[in-house]
């Protein structure tokens, strides 16, 4: 199904279920079938639950150039508003952890669930820091390599690219001291692009938290995805 949201037309699906809505919030250059097993389970069983294509990804039409992060949560927040869900778990996977950290104050948000979640700013080596340093200056002389950037970002389009460097540079570490809702952070024990001193941060960041390590890296829940989605069921339904 599609609506438009902040001004972007949005694919999302929804199934009707019972109890509070799960809202599936997948990573950046996924769309929803991403959480395909999660979805399924928590269908499976009885309960409401909405799964979303950010803008730029799955079915959903492109975000304009200028957005950033903040304009990906109103989108995800006006869809939810529209759809008349008055109380939700929200479940975030890397680039969806952003929008559930941003989203968290919302007077329908019961819960999170973070999984290998991104948003806080990142601990660098001497080593990487030297390397981001060059690479601005190349960009700044214009004799970047084609190469250059992240893989995320080398897989954009021209338009998509400005959006992806916003959002990997707007932190949210303040975020963390507001949420006030049960958060249940699930993390894949060798995660590479979020790591493990991440998902403690958050522990500590976090009031009323609870973080459960698992087996494998950043794609841990979607692996493991019988133990994840058990993890999942037991946290709605708690």
């Amino acid at each position: 199904m599609f609506r438009v949201a902040h001004g972007v037309k949005v694919y999302y699906e929804r199934h009707a279920g019972s109890g509070d809505t799960v809202v599936l919030l997948h990573g950046w250059g996924a769309d929803h079938t991403a959480f395909g097993g999660a979805y399924r389970s928590l269908v499976s069983h009885g309960h409401d639950v909405l799964s979303i294509d950010f803008p730029c990804f799955g079915q959903s039409a492109p975000a304009p150039r200028d957005w950033g992060v903040y304009d990906f949560a109103s989108c995800v927040d006006e869809l939810i508003t529209s759809l008349g869900i008055k109380s939700a778990v929200l479940v975030g996977h890397s680039f969806g952890g952003r929008i559930c950290l941003i989203l968290s104050s919302r007077p329908y948000v019961k819960k999170l669930l973070l999984t290998g979640a991104a948003g806080l700013k990142p601990r660098f080596s001497l080593i990487k820091w030297l390397k981001i340093r060059w690479y601005k200056l190349k960009k700044k002389l214009g004799i970047v390599s084609p190469k250059g950037g992240s893989a995320d970002f080398r897989a954009l389009d021209s338009n998509t690219r400005p959006v992806f460097v916003r959002v990997v540079n707007t932190h949210l570490d303040a975020v963390l001291a507001t949420i006030a809702v049960p958060t249940l952070i699930v993390w894949g024990r060798e995660d590479k692009e979020t790591p493990m001193y991440m998902a403690k941060r958050f522990k500590r960041g976090i009031k009323d938290s609870a973080l459960i390590v698992m087996e494998g890296g950043h794609y841990a829940y979607a692996y493991l995805n019988e133990r994840f989605n058990a993890i999942l069921r037991a946290f709605v339904k708690e």
